[in-house]
């Protein structure tokens, strides 16, 4: 009963004869989780818009909780502006049950990375934990960063922590949130991109949310490739490429933790970039943040 893929590599391969523009084709070395290296080859379509071009619809409607900002939509979807109608709808949940906090004193940029840097995070989340009556579930840019910062975190936090680890499948990520549900007041640590960031719906549970840092991607020739793409399309290949997606997926982490009309929680933003206008134009309007610095007050005077 074996399967050869013979036909799959075959269809690769006629791809991989396909077009120049808008695509692009990455061999690079790769190694598996148990260390052995193998090469990678990738042919990889970098323009959504030439999918929707083949379906050739009558009319097209979109519907995300981040289709903010909906500029960027517009162009990377090819869609006829003139012809577009925008429809914004602000959330339906009460505004008073969740609070937005911006604290700039942290970064984790790469030049200011540093041991002393991830204690200062540690000690933030920290103090965010520990002040939240509930469970809370913290995103980092990735799970190295995590672990890093973790050596700090551990021993100041005053709840039982689980750790989302990489690649969990289906059956492995929800034995994670079962054991995670038994407890009122606890602490799961995940990696921005990870199966919890996107997919995790817990109404009731979660009392607060941490984004640390920003999720931006890797620098990787794939990344050049993309923002190179979309600076000589539209101009704004940097915003296209790499800001915009990480703010779209530190606010999908962030609606992790209000998933009903009667969840109260906080979104804690951990990073100064979160304060810069080019960042800040990504929140949806209905978003309203605050800027503080010492966050304990604020959450305890939010749960009382």
């Amino acid at each position: 009963q074996k399967r050869s893929s013979i036909a799959s590599v075959a269809r690769f391969l006629e791809l991989w004869k396909g077009p120049d523009e808008g695509f692009i084709r990455v061999i690079s070395r790769k190694t598996t989780k148990k260390g052995k290296q193998f090469i990678h080859l990738t042919y990889k379509c970098l323009d959504p818009s030439f999918v929707f071009d083949e379906l050739k619809p009558h009319s097209t409607i979109l519907m995300s909780g981040t289709l903010s900002p909906t500029d960027m939509y517009q162009d990377l979807l090819d869609l006829n502006k003139d012809k577009t109608l925008l429809v914004e709808y602000k959330s339906p949940f009460p505004k008073k049950n969740r609070l937005n906090l911006i604290i700039p004193t942290t970064s984790t940029k790469y030049t200011a990375r540093s041991e002393e840097m991830y204690e200062k995070i540690a000690n933030t989340c920290s103090q965010i934990t520990n002040s939240t009556p509930g469970s809370t579930a913290i995103f980092f840019p990735s799970y190295k960063l995590r672990d890093e910062i973790n050596k700090y975190f551990q021993p100041k936090c005053n709840k039982t922590i689980f750790f989302e680890q990489a690649g969990l499948n289906k059956l492995q990520k929800q034995e994670l949130i079962d054991k995670f549900k038994k407890y009122k007041e606890a602490v799961i640590l995940g990696a921005a991109s990870g199966s919890l960031g996107e997919g995790i719906d817990l109404p009731g549970l979660l009392k607060a949310v941490i984004i640390v840092g920003l999720p931006l991607g890797k620098p990787d020739l794939e990344t050049q490739q993309l923002i190179s793409y979309y600076q000589e399309r539209f101009g704004k290949g940097w915003d296209y490429g790499y800001i915009y997606p990480a703010i779209i997926k530190a606010l999908q982490n962030a609606g992790r933790c209000i998933r009903s009309e009667t969840d109260r929680g906080i979104i804690a933003f951990l990073d100064e970039r979160y304060t810069w206008p080019n960042y800040q134009k990504c929140f949806p309007p209905d978003v309203k943040t605050e800027v503080v610095i010492n966050p304990a007050e604020k959450i305890k005077e939010f749960f009382s």
